[in-house]
């Protein structure tokens, strides 16, 4: 669905036939393999369904003959260094994972879906799709990942769905997942393998940007409620040089918490990896005083800030939502000051426009306040010399 929803999109199916055609070569299992792509409708839309047409034995592989065939494909192609990285790196997690769901060592895992030469086709094809698109170049996103529901058959039997290799691999990425909407199958080991390692943020609603290209790719699964189709916005950034990103919002009301341990709580979400953390007054229930602790983070460290957020505070639950922000690009460079003949080393954070010029310079105050305390000066005389000469390097 992916590769049908990129060829969709614009990708050289021509191109991305070439690579594959090489499969057979170095995949002893696979005897020929051709693709096939044709418009299908899906509940009434319409998109790209992909078919490979494969000859192939049916024995099972190894885990490492099914590894080699990618990098000797890949090699053979002449395909780009970011295309082949992608496609060892897809590749191996499945084997790995594989590998550890059976207790086994790489060597000794004989694979059965996933030794098929489909995983090899649907691999190669996306990471020479991706390139021909420019994608390895840009920022993927990726929304949660819809896993389906009941239960699925395959080489070790009858299984609830998701499947262990889909469930591993989405929990080593920390990608959020969601049951439904049908009572199917739908995320696989090979597509959550591709997804993981194409999409590095998870986000609810679309980043800001200015729409180029929207592929569907159909399944080959007629659902019962829904349209089988997965769907790639390719854009661009707006003139703006803002970033985009998402980030979780968590809060908690405290209410019977002496201040000291309120500030320190504070003080130990910052330490652990928060970006942001402050406190507000409230008035609570029964006309009660308190305090609601507000913090801000990235997506994948909301569970493990979240604990620390109850074991310090004592609070039996933290509310938490997404929220999306633009934020200025920023750098920090270290600069060398020479106060009272002695050399230090300052942080300081330059944060540039639209048209990347600085509009804002700010120095880590822990610096400063470590010279303040070396040279035993105020702290507003030193934060004044080191301005103005962070000014002066930069040229104002």
């Amino acid at each position: 669905m992916l590769l049908a929803a990129l060829i969709d999109a614009g990708a050289d199916q021509q191109a991305i036939q070439h690579v594959l055609e090489r499969i057979p070569t170095h995949y002893p299992k696979c005897k020929s393999l051709r693709l096939e792509a044709r418009e299908v409708k899906m509940h009434g839309f319409r998109a790209c369904g992909v078919k490979l047409n494969i000859i192939e034995d049916t024995r099972e592989t190894k885990a490492e003959e099914l590894l080699h065939a990618a990098e000797k494909v890949a090699t053979a192609s002449g395909m780009s260094k970011k295309a082949s990285s992608f496609t060892i790196s897809a590749i191996k997690m499945l084997v790995e994972t594989e590998s550890k769901l059976h207790g086994v060592d790489l060597a000794s895992t004989h694979l059965h879906e996933a030794g098929s030469a489909d995983t090899l086709a649907d691999t190669l094809g996306v990471a020479v799709a991706c390139d021909n698109l420019g994608i390895f170049d840009g920022d993927v996103y990726s929304t949660p990942v819809a896993v389906g529901g009941g239960t699925t058959s395959f080489s070790h039997g009858e299984l609830s769905t998701p499947v262990p290799a889909v469930l591993e691999i989405l929990e080593q990425r920390k990608i959020p997942i969601r049951g439904g909407p049908e009572r199917v199958e739908l995320a696989t080991p090979t597509g959550v393998a591709l997804l993981v390692n194409l999409a590095r943020r998870v986000v609810e609603t679309y980043p800001a940007m200015v729409l180029e290209k929207v592929g569907y790719g159909a399944g080959t699964r007629e659902l019962s409620s829904s349209p089988n189709i997965l769907r790639v916005v390719i854009g661009r950034n707006s003139e703006s040089r803002s970033t985009f990103e998402t980030i979780q919002i968590l809060e908690t009301n405290l209410d019977d918490l002496p201040g000291e341990i309120l500030g320190h709580t504070l003080q130990r979400v910052l330490d652990s990896g928060a970006k942001d953390a402050w406190i507000t007054s409230a008035q609570f229930k029964k006309n009660r005083p308190g305090h609601v602790l507000h913090v801000l983070c990235d997506v994948n460290d909301l569970p493990r800030l979240a604990d620390v957020i109850m074991q310090e505070s004592g609070t039996l639950g933290v509310r938490y939502q997404q929220w999306n922000r633009l934020t200025s690009p920023r750098e920090v460079k270290t600069l060398k000051l020479t106060i009272e003949g002695k050399s230090f080393d300052v942080r300081v954070k330059f944060a540039r426009d639209a048209v990347g010029k600085v509009f804002r310079v700010k120095p880590e105050f822990d610096d400063i306040l470590a010279i303040a305390e070396t040279l035993s000066r105020p702290v507003r005389e030193i934060s004044d010399i080191v301005m103005s000469e962070t000014k002066r390097i930069r040229g104002d």
